[in-house]
Parts: structure tokens; C-alpha cells; sequence
């Protein structure tokens, strides 16, 4: 079933693709978003909501992309990175 207002996305770089994702996390939750691998879009947001959060997004996929190039995103992770899965249950 696909459900037009749920958007999804993933990092797909391997071991790293965890990391990516908490460091979006991280960046997006400094900017007051609490923030997952979907995007809930619902018609309570106005123009000036989603302007708002892409002009976030572009801001933390900026800070990835130069995070990936510099070979530093551990490096700016503040947390741990979650673990997939069951995985820390065994």
C-alpha cells in the first residue's frame, strides 16, 4: 500500500549509512526538528512550515555532503550511532 503523504528515504553508503542518518538526525534536531527516515506531510503545514524545514534539510545534507567528503562524519556525531535490527539485543 503506498501512502502518498508518508515520504521515505535512506542513506545507502554502506557501513557509514547509519551514521548519515543519525548525523541528519542530530543536525535536524539542533534546528528544533525532530526528525525520522519519513516525512509525514499532512495539510495542517502551510507553505511557510515546509519552506522552513527544506530550507533546513538543505542546510544538514550540506553539513553531510562535506561530512562524507572530508571523511569526518564520526567525527561530528555528539551521540552513538543506533543499531539496526535486533542487533543490540544479541
Amino acid at each position: 500500500m503506498n501512502i502518498p503523504s508518508l515520504i521515505t528515504f535512506k542513506f545507502d553508503y554502506g557501513k557509514d549509512s547509519l551514521a548519515l542518518h543519525a548525523l541528519f538526525n542530530q543536525e535536524l534536531l539542533k534546528r528544533g526538528y525532530l526528525a525520522s527516515k519519513e516525512v509525514a506531510v499532512s495539510y495542517t503545514h502551510t507553505k511557510k512550515h515546509i519552506d522552513e524545514y527544506m530550507k533546513n534539510v538543505d542546510e544538514v545534507f550540506g553539513i553531510i555532503k562535506n561530512a562524507i567528503e572530508n571523511k569526518k562524519v564520526y567525527k561530528l556525531l555528539k551521540g552513538s550511532v543506533a543499531h539496526s535490527g535486533f542487533k543490540r539485543l544479541t
